[in-house]
């Protein structure tokens, strides 16, 4: 457990690692003198592997805002099923540290969640699905689920919030010590801007500098401003993100949103495990591909008919498994790898 008030570094890391890419990030987040700072390690588009450098102080400043957001509580009960070597589980201790209320963490287990007496949470789009495609009901004293770590597209907000799950759709990232934006608007803590499409950050919840592969410590930040990797629009306090340029691929000349594809792929696909990917094509640049754990026609057919002739899946892959991060996002660049093997 973090210890807010003092000026210990913590370094906190997926346990399920190998002991020697843990004792190789903790001996580089030794090797730089930051107290009273917590240390964790993300990937980026690129694969490139980062240890982020949080100070306390900043991991408070975007906890307040999201209590301000949510008008938290010190009765609030917290319920904690997301990692604690994650942005998103740090953060609901935060939260719940500055007003002094309770956080009751769990392994991720719908049926336990739909009957958890809590009253805040955060999950992550793949547990919505779960809670969804289950028919569960929320607990009553539940008043918002903050959703983040992933697109969290319209249909799956919809038919949560029509079960009666309050869902809120929020955006946020590891360099700006999670959340940033609650359906769309951006905290107060924050200022926004974009720059040649690429959204560009400042404000009290920033990172101190990062380590990225096993390079020396750096502040990236550019008089005070922090550049991100993904693209979108601001207009006042209205924040719109549209993606990464990694999500984004041609076929044919034309430009196709794969985060349009995933969501559609996402309300047929049912209970079957499948991802799409992206695959080099002489003709037409690329193609879409489907990789899935079980042989799954229905759902081809399902998603070609609701995409552009151009979009239609022309191949699909068995594997053992959809590989996919701790916060359930899509590895595509493994899945390609694996499919290319």
């Amino acid at each position: 457990m973090i210890d807010w008030t003092s000026e210990e570094t913590h370094v906190l890391l997926n346990p399920r690692m190998t002991a020697e890419d843990r004792t190789r990030l903790q001996r580089l987040a030794a090797s730089v003198s930051l107290p009273a700072h917590v240390w964790v390690a993300t990937s980026g588009s690129t694969g490139a592997v980062k240890l982020v450098a949080l100070s306390k102080r900043a991991i408070l400043a975007s906890a307040a805002a999201v209590n301000s957001r949510l008008e938290s509580r010190t009765d609030d009960v917290w319920c904690c099923v997301l990692p604690m070597f994650h942005v998103g589980g740090i953060g609901i201790h935060a939260r719940a540290h500055l007003l002094g209320s309770r956080v009751v963490s769990m392994e991720w287990d719908p049926n336990a969640f739909a009957n958890a007496s809590v009253t805040l949470a955060s999950l992550v789009p793949a547990q919505v699905h779960d809670v969804v495609r289950m028919r569960l009901r929320p607990p009553r004293s539940l008043r918002a689920i903050l959703v983040g770590g992933g697109a969290f597209n319209r249909e799956l907000q919809e038919s949560a919030r029509t079960v009666g799950w309050p869902v809120l759709a929020s955006y946020g990232m590891t360099e700006c010590a999670s959340t940033v934006a609650v359906e769309d608007v951006l905290l107060p803590h924050l200022e926004a801007k974009s720059v040649d499409r690429r959204l560009v950050f400042r404000g009290a919840s920033l990172l101190t500098g990062w380590i990225v592969n096993d390079r020396s410590f750096e502040d990236p930040k550019v008089n005070g401003w922090f550049q991100s990797e993904d693209i979108g629009s601001v207009e006042g306090r209205t924040l719109r993100v549209e993606g990464r340029p990694a999500d984004f691929i041609k076929i044919g000349g034309e430009s196709v949103d794969l985060r349009r594809l995933d969501a559609i792929l996402e309300s047929v696909r049912g209970e079957i495990d499948a991802a799409l990917i992206p695959v080099s094509d002489s003709r037409l640049g690329q193609v879409i591909h489907l990789a899935s754990t079980v042989e799954s026609r229905s759902v081809i057919e399902a998603f070609n008919e609701r995409v552009l002739p151009f979009e239609r899946i022309r191949a699909q892959h068995l594997v053992a498994a959809i590989p996919r991060s701790s916060l359930g996002k899509l590895l595509r660049q493994t899945l390609a790898e694996m499919i290319a093997e």
